[in-house]
């Protein structure tokens, strides 16, 4: 090969070494750009109704307003707490510094506690979370904090996606490969197939309309996915627009550390989500 064909590659290889960076700072940006928005709007609610609240006086504020007032500073806290910690955990994925301290987790203990977690904002958003089917003694293996966190972050997107007087449904039950399974499904507008992919990339935002509000589901669904995928488990996602979105996260039995995986299924915005409500 040619001394001129060595170096045509090695300048369109600098090229798209360079193009991939502008992207990457691009997404970054406009990630960050989301997240400003993200993070003023429950401060600013938390700051305009403690105003009222301490100046209650001048206001004429009765008894139940007040408790209204302090019911909305709390869900605007609990909001601007979980992107906080989002901001932490997209840091520490960015640094590699993320640590995996497996163990057995208990399910259906786990997804109490999720659906208690995202209880208060989803009421005040309207929506019903609707916890399904019960299975006794469902053990996974792997990091409980790490899969918690997962399971939030989907609880979170399907809630952000969903209209008033919609419903969320959950369940953790035993999939047919033996691991153990939470699906959460949602009734919002789901997604095309390219908005899916879009949705599982950390740094990317999707736009809806000309007034691009920010409607996606942020970074959720990628930070879940990794989470989910670092410690040996399972992501799946299934959409279609007009059909909502439906996720499962799995992880192996606890009593088989070393279980081999199910086989691997494309994330797939092509097939409907189950629409049968006993299978969430």
């Amino acid at each position: 090969m040619s001394e001129l064909v060595f170096r045509r590659r090695a300048e369109l290889e600098i090229r798209a070494a360079r193009i991939e960076a502008e992207l990457a700072i691009k997404a970054r940006s406009e990630f960050l750009a989301n997240m400003n928005h993200e993070l003023r709007t429950p401060l600013n609610a938390i700051i305009g109704f403690a105003t009222m609240l301490r100046d209650g006086e001048d206001y004429g504020l009765s008894a139940e307003q007040q408790r209204s007032y302090s019911e909305y500073i709390l869900q605007s806290a609990d909001l601007l707490l979980g992107h906080i910690n989002t901001l932490i955990e997209v840091a520490a994925l960015e640094s590699g510094r993320v640590e995996i301290n497996q163990g057995p987790i208990d399910f259906t203990s786990l997804l109490d506690e999720a659906i208690e977690r995202a209880r208060v904002r989803a009421e005040a958003a309207g929506i019903e979370i609707k916890r399904q089917g019960e299975c006794a003694d469902l053990l996974g293996w792997g990091d409980a904090e790490r899969f918690s966190q997962a399971l939030d972050h989907l609880i979170q997107a399907a809630v952000k996606l969903s209209h008033e007087g919609s419903q969320i449904y959950v369940r953790a039950s035993r999939s047919g490969s033996g691991w153990a399974e939470i699906a959460v499904r949602d009734e919002g507008d789901g997604f095309t197939k390219e908005d899916l992919y879009e949705a599982l990339e950390a740094f990317k935002e999707l736009h809806r309309g000309l007034d691009r509000s920010f409607l996606g589901p942020g970074v959720g669904y990628a930070v879940a996915k990794t989470f989910v995928e670092m410690q040996g488990g399972r992501f799946h996602i299934e959409s279609r627009p007009g059909q909502g979105t439906l996720a499962r996260i799995s992880l192996p039995p606890a009593d088989t550390l070393y279980a081999d995986p199910p086989e691997q299924e494309e994330s797939s915005a092509e097939e409907p989500a189950e629409r049968d409500h006993d299978a969430a």
